[in-house]
């Protein structure tokens, strides 16, 4: 079987950028072999901290040859036209022939077209792969102006044994390849990719990313003897793209630093050592840490281990300092810096968005019968631990050292768990405050970002968010999920509008209050349709139409209950009979209404109903419409779903039985506005036109 082997050697490839660019080698060659006309069995791609690699089989050796038609202008067109044409394709006149269509006689020329060698289109297949190749930060290296995300430091290239030609970055393609850095840095040559596989690992180079991963995870367990890794399986991933010849090693913490919090010793551990901690059989952390060398050593890593433990205990030794040195003033001290660091130029200091979120916090904790001194107080010290040196050290720890340090100062629980858990959800899907001051304080801190940068005009756009708007609207999306505050999202966003002192504040470009809730209530909403429908389950159809009618109650749980119970309701027969219906009456109603030059409400005279059919429908949307409105208001969504599938069968004898368009101008207008009634009854719920069916 064929096979191309390439593999381009740089010096180290962040482990951060490494899956996407394996994904995207794969995805560039496959566009580009089918551009070239290269059909192929399988593609794989391999990523290691130097080299990107792509083995490719079943190519053919060469492309087939082909006719290719090229249709001309008519026989009787201008002669620059025809004569353009026989340049362009370069043949004479009679050498065409004579393509009759329904549109009139043209000149068409068959060109015999050669198959092209394998090998030589390769070459430009890979040259087109380096150009288009594209990272999320890429360098100038050398004299030549090519960029790649580190310097390129060799090419193989090499197609059955072959070296396929290529020129890029001073650099010619060759069959050779380097192995290990430190370990095995001198060139060998391979013929094949099974060969070439077997080098590496040779030269201590494991090219599989997942054996590599493997490999780190089963000696960290292994290391790790009585005791257990700590489970972190982004640590594992980054890791595996930091080495290509993983050696686990086990180190010592230094007793008396275990008297610390847990993430003051595991934040430098995992974040600025990519260390592994280890917890005993109870649970609690081992005075252990796994770390992942790139070498074997000849003393089997006591030098390297001795290292590592000599930077984790200068790291934890500053933890320790700022430890005891924070916690020689309460944390509200803390506050008073904070009046000298910038939230934004035109938003004021972080203590300005301090006060504001007292105000806002204790206006939604009123509104939802929450305790308000406890939400008032978290929110006062709510970005206290930022100007503490701890967080200064390790900005990883903002809200979680709080908590300790109000914990420590006898603070309420709730205030200080509300310190820690304002930033949750940290991800998406992630945990989301249970307690209520905390999920207060982490709805007011979102509302109060997003509103301030609305009015001020800064939005996100494109693939920009500099002050990560979208994941703050998502994560205010996460709370109000929460059934616990029951909050009008578009009246909370006045409320966060309203704590700011614009006419203090340096703002060159200021929104109405009413512009600023529009625009972000529009933003909100399409990211909650994203959740709907992707987390969810919910088909867009069914997420438009209840978001139709979303202005009329802005609570995204109920939004979200309603979705649920139209869902539930379109699973059935009644639902999709009841939308047939709706679709008939409004295109009943959208005729006779721009017919008559008006707009049927719904004002039913039921004096003028004649027929027992239509009688049964009104007397039926009669009862139902107030309690299905009394439903939504309490939030029973299913209940009154389940309502509106009751009047199925009156609107099916309405339909069979009754005809609208009466010569009787009176009842025929009566009964277009019972249609105008039933639709309203209908969009209750949601705004039907916007379902398919």
């Amino acid at each position: 079987m064929t096979e191309w082997l390439f593999e381009i050697l740089s010096e180290e490839i962040p482990s951060r950028m490494q899956p996407a660019a394996q994904a995207q080698l794969k995805e560039l060659t496959e566009k580009a072999l089918q551009k070239h006309g290269l059909p192929y069995e399988s593609i794989r791609t391999f990523v290691t901290p130097r080299r990107l690699t792509l083995v490719v089989q079943g190519l053919p050796l060469k492309t087939p040859d082909r006719v290719e038609e090229k249709k001309g202008p008519k026989v009787d067109a201008s002669q620059e036209a025809i004569e353009g044409f026989l340049k362009m394709v370069g043949v004479e006149r009679k050498n065409c022939e004579i393509l009759e269509t329904s549109k009139g006689h043209f000149l068409n020329v068959k060109i015999n077209q050669p198959g092209r060698r394998t090998e030589e289109l390769l070459s430009q297949v890979s040259l087109s792969l380096l150009e288009k190749f594209r990272w999320p930060k890429s360098m100038y290296w050398d004299t030549e102006k090519v960029t790649w995300v580190r310097p390129i430091r060799g090419l193989l290239n090499i197609f059955n044994g072959n070296v396929v030609p290529l020129s890029y970055a001073n650099l010619k393609s060759s069959n050779k390849t380097q192995g290990h850095r430190f370990l095995a840095p001198t060139p060998f040559a391979v013929q094949s990719f099974d060969e070439y596989q077997k080098k590496l690992r040779d030269h201590y180079v494991i090219l599989d990313w997942q054996e590599r991963r493997q490999l780190i995870q089963d000696g960290i367990r292994k290391i790790a003897e009585n005791s257990k890794p700590c489970d972190d399986e982004t640590l594992l991933d980054e890791v595996t793209g930091l080495v290509e010849w993983p050696v686990p090693l086990k180190g010592r913490v230094d007793e008396h630093f275990m008297n610390l919090p847990l993430e003051v010793i595991t934040t430098p551990m995992r974040v600025h050592q990519r260390y592994f901690p280890f917890k005993d059989a109870q649970g609690q952390l081992a005075p252990y840490f796994g770390v992942v060398a790139n070498v074997d050593s000849s003393d089997h890593g006591k030098t390297i281990v001795r290292g590592n433990e000599r930077v984790l205990r200068a790291r934890l030794a500053d933890a320790q300092f700022f430890w005891e040195q924070d916690q020689k003033q309460p944390l509200e001290h803390f506050n008073i810096a904070l009046k000298t660091r910038l939230f934004h130029q035109s938003l004021g200091s972080l203590f300005d968005k301090v006060e504001r979120l007292v105000k806002l916090s204790t206006r939604i904790a009123e509104k939802g019968g929450v305790n308000k001194k406890l939400v008032e107080r978290a929110a006062l010290l709510s970005k206290a631990d930022l100007a503490s040196q701890m967080v200064n050290e390790f900005p990883e720890l903002q809200g979680i050292m709080g908590r300790y340090y109000a914990e420590n100062q006898k603070e309420n629980i709730e205030v200080a768990q509300a310190l820690e858990e304002q930033y949750w959800p940290k991800v998406s899907g992630g945990r989301v405050p249970e307690s209520l001051p905390s999920l207060i304080l982490a709805m007011a801190d979102r509302l109060d970002t997003l509103v301030g940068f609305f009015a001020i005009d800064i939005t996100p756009t494109g693939s920009k968010d500099p002050f990560a708007l979208r994941r703050a609207g998502l994560s205010l999306i996460a709370l109000a999920l929460n059934p616990q505050v029951d909050l009008s999202m578009v009246e909370a966003m006045g409320w966060a509008y309203e704590t700011y002192p614009w006419k203090e504040l340096p703002v060159p470009q200021l929104k109405n209050k009413e512009e600023t809730r529009a625009d972000l209530w529009t933003f909100l909403l399409e990211r909650f349709k994203f959740y709907l429908r992707d987390v969810q389950g919910s088909p867009y159809d069914h997420v438009d139409a209840v978001l139709g009618v979303a202005h009329a109650n802005p609570r995204l749980f109920d939004l979200s209950l309603r979705v649920q119970a139209l869902d539930q309701l379109m699973d059935g027969e009644d639902g999709q009979n009841l939308l047939v219906a709706y679709k008939r009456a409004s295109n009943i109603l959208k005729i006779e209404g721009e017919k008559d030059k008006r707009t049927y409400q719904g004002q039913v005279k039921e004096e003028a109903l004649t027929a027992a059919e239509e009688k049964e429908l009104f007397k039926n949307l009669s009862l139902k419409s107030p309690e299905i409105e009394n439903l939504v208001k309490k939030g029973a969504f299913v209940k009154a779903v389940q309502d509106l599938a009751t009047l199925r069968p009156f609107v099916d004898q309405f339909f069979d039985k009754v005809i609208v368009n009466t010569d009787e101008k009176n009842v025929r207008i009566n009964r277009l506005h019972l249609l105008a009634y039933f639709r309203g009854v209908l969009h209750q719920i949601a705004d039907f036109s916007k379902m398919e069916g």
